[in-house]
């Protein structure tokens, strides 16, 4: 087990590109560290201009996802009873047309 300054054990045997949990702890510790240095009004303005686009996606992927599976349990798609014999016809004998 080799261990340089940085502290950590066995940086010798990462590969070039390797992500590590470590290595992303690292980032993520570098990217609080310099949010809190900031003043104030910056750390707002970073805060915002990140979370504002990331909840955004967060929520269209989250509608994506409960559309797909309401989807599988919607009625939508089922054929409507007076579909299958071409049509029904209304209490004064007109025809209806069936919905797609």
């Amino acid at each position: 087990m080799s261990i340089y300054s940085t502290g950590h054990p066995d940086r010798s045997r990462r590969y070039p590109g390797q992500v590590t949990w470590q290595g992303v702890l690292d980032v993520v510790d570098a990217i609080e560290s310099w949010i809190a240095g900031q003043s104030y009004w910056v750390q707002v303005v970073v805060l915002l201009g990140v979370l504002g686009p990331l909840c955004w996606l967060l929520a269209g992927l989250i509608d994506r996802m409960v559309e797909a599976v309401l989807a599988w349990h919607s009625r939508r798609d089922q054929t409507p009873i007076g579909a299958i014999s071409g049509g029904s016809t209304s209490a004064s004998g007109q025809r209806i047309k069936a919905d797609p």
